[in-house]
């Protein structure tokens, strides 16, 4: 298997074939502009029809094993794009290990996943499609710190040249959006065209367009970013989606898990104040199955609270859930800044 980010699509589908491929992420605009390219690719090949098919317990197996076996031998060439939940029970492992053994060069099968996870990657389906010429396509949203980086490649393949300050401009205000984004950036080409981008330019066409989601606010939180936490805490509030008893839930999870992340098995706590624990970190890693990616932000947390702060903030969300169940508090989102804020100090 072969694993390439989206804008390397075009280059790899000129330099080789491909028995299938496999869209991991949940960006909107990635996964469209990804099915839309291999769907013209696909056509090149002599595709005539493609079936969009979201995988659940009502999937009728045998129909679709049966088109994957007859098209190429007595129809026109076709493309299945099969949506595949984010749980595979043991059952459908199973029919994932039959469908693979039937990939062939007559028909054109991409598999879409939100998330690709460790347990999912040791799966006897995903160990056979590792060994087949198969292309996986990153779709998740670029980072915070690897979106100017994403927003300079996107406006070279558009014939713009951008200022560093206006790109960091744009990532400001579209990050997590970029559908919003890479229709500023039509707009540009229409109102700056063959000219360098300055920031004053990128000012007049932008509007304030990032979207959050609570684990970015968890992750802001642990590595102690505070103006970062407290800005998506307001997005978050704005927005109106998320209710706060909700964060409030998360946050508590979230530090019960550095309690144990920090506690060590046979460690004594002599001192409200002693640090929290992080010494044979990764053991207790590996136990709770946390990713490799977001280890370095509950190392940067553990290092920086006290099992005394821990306990006070648990206290103070603990308090504020009982006001809000008891007084419907409409101060709770000031309570949630503060305590987030506190966090991240």
């Amino acid at each position: 298997m072969i694993r390439i980010f989206p804008n390397k699509l075009v280059h790899s589908l000129q330099q080789q074939s491909y028995l299938g491929y496999l869209l991991v992420g949940q960006d909107p605009l990635l996964l469209e502009e990804t099915k839309a390219t291999i769907l013209q690719f696909a056509k090149q090949q002599g595709v005539e029809q493609k079936q969009d098919l979201i995988i659940d317990t009502t999937t009728d197996w045998s129909q679709l094993f049966n088109e994957l076996q007859t098209f190429g031998l007595f129809s026109t060439k076709q493309l299945f794009f099969l949506t595949l939940p984010e749980n595979l029970s043991t059952t459908l492992q199973q029919q994932l290990q039959q469908l693979v053994s039937l990939l062939n060069e007559d028909v054109i099968v991409v598999l879409q996943m939100a998330k690709l996870s460790l347990s999912t990657e040791k799966q006897a389906w995903f160990t056979h499609l590792n060994q087949l010429p198969i292309l996986q396509i990153n779709c998740q949203t670029p980072p915070a710190e690897q979106l100017p980086q994403w927003i300079k490649q996107r406006a070279a393949t558009m014939s713009l040249e951008l200022e560093p300050a206006a790109i960091e401009l744009l990532a400001y205000n579209y990050e997590n959006n970029l559908a919003a984004l890479k229709q500023v950036l039509q707009l540009m080409q229409l109102l700056y065209p063959q000219q360098i981008i300055t920031l004053l330019n990128a000012n007049q066409c932008i509007e304030q367009a990032a979207v959050f989601t609570p684990y970015q606010l968890v992750d802001a939180i642990l590595q102690g970013k505070q103006y970062r936490a407290t800005r998506i805490l307001e997005q978050l509030q704005n927005e109106g989606d998320i209710q706060a008893v909700v964060l409030l839930r998360i946050l508590q999870k979230e530090l019960f898990l550095l309690l144990e992340l920090g506690t060590e098995p046979t460690a004594k706590i002599t001192q409200s104040q002693q640090m929290l624990a992080t010494t044979g970190l990764k053991e207790r890693f590996d136990q709770l199955r946390i990713w490799k990616n977001r280890r370095p932000f509950y190392t940067a947390a553990l290092q920086r609270l006290s099992y005394h702060q821990i306990y006070y903030l648990i206290h103070l969300l603990t308090a504020l859930e009982k006001n809000l169940k008891q007084n419907a508090d409409t101060n709770a989102w000031q309570a949630l800044q503060e305590i987030t804020i506190t966090m991240a100090s």
